[in-house]
């Protein structure tokens, strides 16, 4: 039974493209027939507009748009008509979790997004969506009357006791933790005097935290945790900063101009909306932050929106004991994934190989340390030297494998429509956002394997790629025991001369064109056979 206090309207998640869409519609599907999502009214996928992405204030007001679209329509209420859209808003709460990236930096997991990423937990099909939402649903109402839009992120575990705040203050109210201001330097910065925020820093360095008075006495800083609350006069103050209102056909959208300037320059949350915010914000401090960071937005859109939103209130509640885990990188699974399971378990783990989704069979094994292994079928010895990341893999040979070396496999189809394996080998801290492959640099792994950079590109493509994500460099493989055929590419140097001829001329594929061409159907369907085994006949 769900409590009356969170009973919410709509529980949204955001996503960045249609394939991207179509794969958490189908898992959030899953939880609502398990009775996983009951506290919720109706569940949705929003997509960004045309495959672009427009930023993380684009994606909550097109999620806002789609729900009021409805809501009015449902109400018979003309969107043009006085008091409408207000009087909608509310009775309305709404949770809106952010999930729309293109996991570059996760991609053995891009094709799932990061919110659907297995993680350790007691539930067999526990996944970092399933890990954050009690979170969010213990956290208190708004106001009453005043309706509630909560909007947070779904690429962190944060593990903190939502009873220990209140968001029931006017306009926007900001969830905080104290960090060092090292840390604070890469998140916002709220400099506050104790509920009431008088200036929100984006990613401030730890001279300009001290400037700004944003360092407490004992050498901490306020960071932002990514979880805001609305209510009705924040979201109508801010459907007028950023001009939204009926169009054409009576749907809201944004006016021509601003329509133009988010999708080409997108909109962030944080930076083109939080900085304008706090009590003792100057036009000054909003045009300085934004600029420093990385708004492209004109001096005069961003005036304009100064002038609507600066007096909006903005409150601070600091969570006490704030524990975050992140799981954005490749390194992070395996160090999060460890203090996870220590948290859960209240000691640090025997074993530091996370093994989720897998099964070990007869004549199986599996050596290692600090690593992470999930959706394997074991069938023989597995030696792992540290820091290794194994997904989606058929261990039928002995499989060594050297420190940092990852290996992931993922069903799909290639360019002619037919299935195979994708097969990606990289190292641990390759980022796929810049240029280094298998722990060197990729020009130099692509110069010592006898090619160019133009061989990384599609033969309709007049550029070379600009990253790791974007280049040509991952062979498919007919079944899954073809993986050994490649594991030489982990060490270029030792290569044989056949081996670079096979690499010159196997069918290849970037990463980034792995996550739209994976299916997604048999990207989830290995993970719950090999939960659940078939039972034995006789």
């Amino acid at each position: 039974m769900v409590v009356a206090s969170n009973r919410w309207d709509y529980l949204i998640v955001t996503a960045s493209n249609e394939a991207q869409g179509s794969a958490y519609e189908s898992q959030l599907a899953f939880r609502q027939r398990a009775g996983l999502l009951d506290a919720f009214g109706q569940v949705m996928v929003v997509t960004d507009l045309d495959g672009r992405r427009i930023g993380s204030g684009g994606s909550t007001f097109l999620c806002l748009m789609r729900v009021l679209d409805r809501e009015l329509t449902a109400r018979s209420l003309d969107p043009r008509s006085p008091g409408a859209i207000e009087q909608t808003l509310r009775q309305l709460r709404i949770m809106i979790i952010h999930a729309g990236g293109d996991s570059r930096r996760l991609p053995a997991y891009s094709p799932c997004g990061k919110i659907f990423i297995p993680v350790p937990g007691k539930e067999e099909t526990s996944t970092l969506f399933d890990r954050i939402l009690p979170t969010y649903l213990a956290l208190p109402p708004g106001r009453a009357g005043t309706g509630q839009i909560l909007v947070t992120s779904g690429d962190v575990l944060l593990l903190f006791d939502p009873s220990s705040v209140r968001l029931d203050l006017p306009g926007v109210v900001a969830l905080g933790a104290a960090d060092s201001p090292e840390q604070a330097a890469k998140h916002g910065v709220f400099v506050a005097r104790q509920t009431e925020v008088i200036r929100y820093l984006q990613k401030p360095t730890p001279a300009e935290q001290a400037t700004t008075g944003a360092i407490s006495p004992q050498g901490q800083s306020i960071l932002d945790i990514g979880v805001m609350s609305f209510d009705t006069e924040a979201v109508l103050r801010l459907l007028e900063a950023f001009e939204i209102g009926p169009g054409d056909h009576g749907q809201l959208d944004w006016s021509a101009t601003t329509h133009v300037r988010i999708m080409t320059l997108g909109l962030d949350l944080y930076r083109e909306v939080c900085c304008t915010l706090g009590s003792e914000t100057t036009r000054a401090h909003y045009l300085d932050g934004a600029r420093a960071s990385g708004s492209k937005w004109d001096e005069a859109a961003l005036d304009q929106t100064f002038d609507v939103l600066h007096a909006l209130p903005l409150h601070l509640q600091i969570v006490p004991h704030c524990t975050f885990l992140h799981f954005g990188t490749t390194r992070q699974l395996v160090s999060s994934g460890l203090s996870l399971r220590e948290h859960d378990q209240g000691a640090p783990p025997v074993a530091t190989v996370m093994v989720m989704n897998s099964r070990i069979r007869p004549g199986g094994t599996l050596t290692g340390e600090n690593s992470w292994v999930e959706a394997c079928d074991i069938e023989a010895p597995l030696e792992l030297a540290g820091c290794n990341v194994v997904t989606g893999i058929t261990v039928s040979q002995k499989l060594s494998l050297p420190p940092g070396a990852c290996v992931d496999l993922a069903p799909g189809r290639n360019r002619n429509g037919l299935p195979v394996f994708f097969l990606r080998c990289y190292h641990i801290d390759d980022t796929f956002k810049d240029s280094t492959f298998c722990g060197r640099p990729l020009p130099d792994w692509v110069h010592a394997i006898g090619a160019s950079p133009a061989d990384l590109r599609s033969p309709d493509e007049t550029e070379d790629p600009r990253s790791l994500w974007e280049a040509r460099l991952f062979p498919t493989v007919p079944d899954p025991a073809g993986i050994h055929d490649w594991l030489w590419m982990f060490d270029i140097g030792q290569a044989t001369p056949e081996q670079k001829a096979a690499w010159r001329a196997a069918d290849r594929y970037s990463a980034a064109e792995v996550a739209l061409r994976t299916n997604q159907a048999a990207f989830h369907a290995r993970r719950r056979i090999i939960r659940k085994p078939p039972c034995a006949t006789h």
